[in-house]
């Protein structure tokens, strides 16, 4: 962009959602907006060919994040951090305290504790960091929020979430931390909730408050936790929240469905409903009956992520969209759920089914389809619908909710 001093990012790690992130700057590169200027590689012999890539275009290659952060001072501003979620933390705070910016990739810790550690080390460095929820970058999230913001919804009551996903044995063997409650010491707790549906559980408590660039918090949560796959982590969620600003929140996931469905929404507040698909934009049902249609826009959030947080950088953009201080609510939820839930509890084989499939292993909770469709109609969890495996569960008040512990079965 004609006028623009790119920022410069080093990027940390090469396998999985590294790639993603790699895309996003390279066209940030294209656009002018960015210039990666050097990443982090731990296991150069395991990753060759991305080292010669990478020399080839002249990114300098570290294989210590430490090292990278001390040589690259001066050099480097942005540090891109799409590591294991147990590492979010303490990389996010080594970086901040060692001068630079963070943009790292959702969710911002598995602990809530870990994300005040990153909050406080915001504040006291000066350095901002910014979590890679994209969905707050995406058009159609962003217009609802705005009209909640105007007034026009009125009183925002219930929003539902509801995500059947499919994911086969494989998905859990792509990395040691895949699946997990804990690694190597530090809470992960890998689930749709905390991870590949983690947006959509965020997006019901940014669109719950009627603030810009605020999203309501759980003060009370209550959740449910069940694994299909034979992992120490949920594949399955039911969790409801009640939030600060009086909504209530049902959030209905799994990575043990038999087709690829949603995710999708339903904000319901007093002047209108809107129902907001991930994949087809939203309809917004006016309080006269009148409907308006807002469709993506063809905009790549993942993208979006990247271009907003250098336009803030060279103040062209007054926010950022999703800062870690925000995205602390999230991390409330989820450590809410497993407090009143426990460990996720295994269904019983009766109720599932499990068959090779290619390469990999399928499995499919038996009528999962039709439990999360009544339980979205219905805004309840699964025990509330008295599904068979199910099991019921206690409130837990998250209003000062500061530290997050359990101990696994």
């Amino acid at each position: 962009m004609k006028g623009f001093e790119p920022v410069r990012i080093g990027l940390v790690g090469v396998a999985n959602f590294a790639a993603s992130h790699k895309a996003s700057i390279l066209r940030m590169e294209e656009e002018g907006y960015a210039d990666l200027v050097c990443v982090c590689i731990r296991n150069p012999e395991k990753y060759a060919d991305a080292v010669a890539e990478y020399g080839e275009r002249g990114t300098r290659v570290y294989t210590s994040y430490e090292e990278m952060l001390e040589t690259e001072r001066g050099n480097m501003e942005l540090v891109a951090l799409p590591t294991a979620i147990p590492d979010h933390a303490y990389t996010s705070v080594m970086a901040m305290e060692a001068g630079y910016d963070v943009l790292v990739e959702k969710a911002p810790a598995g602990a809530v504790q870990d994300v005040d550690e990153m909050i406080l080390c915001s504040a006291r460095t000066g350095r901002f960091c910014e979590v890679a929820f994209q969905n707050q970058s995406k058009n159609t999230v962003r217009a609802i929020k705005r009209r909640v913001c105007e007034g026009m919804f009125g009183k925002i009551e219930r929003i539902a979430v509801m995500a059947e996903w499919v994911r086969p044995d494989s998905y859990y063997e792509r990395n040691e931390w895949a699946g997990k409650m804990m690694y190597q010491g530090r809470y992960c707790c890998d689930g749709p909730s905390n991870n590949a549906l983690a947006h959509y559980l965020y997006n019901a408590l940014y669109w719950a408050s009627p603030r810009w660039l605020h999203a309501d918090l759980p003060v009370r949560v209550r959740g449910e936790l069940y694994r299909a796959h034979p992992i120490e982590g949920e594949d399955t969620s039911a969790i409801a929240v009640e939030t600060d600003g009086g909504c209530r929140i049902t959030y209905l996931t799994t990575l043990a469905g038999w087709e690829h469905i949603g995710p999708i929404s339903r904000i319901e507040g007093t002047e209108a409903t809107a129902d907001w698909s991930h994949n087809d934009g939203t309809v917004i049902t006016w309080a006269d009956g009148t409907t308006e249609t807002i469709p993506p826009d063809g905009t790549r959030e993942h993208f979006e992520v990247f271009r907003n947080t250098c336009k803030y950088m060279r103040g062209q953009s007054d926010t950022l969209n999703s800062p870690i201080a925000m995205a602390r609510v999230h991390t409330v939820a989820i450590n809410g759920a497993y407090e009143s839930g426990g460990p996720p509890r295994t269904i019983a084989a009766e109720h599932v089914t499990r068959e090779p499939k290619g390469e990999s292993v399928f499995t499919g909770i038996d009528g999962i389809r039709e439990i999360l469709d009544q339980c979205y109609a219905e805004h309840k969890t699964f025990s509330e619908i008295d599904v068979p495996w199910a099991y019921q569960s206690d409130w837990v008040d998250t209003t000062n909710y500061e530290r997050f512990e359990m101990e696994l079965l």
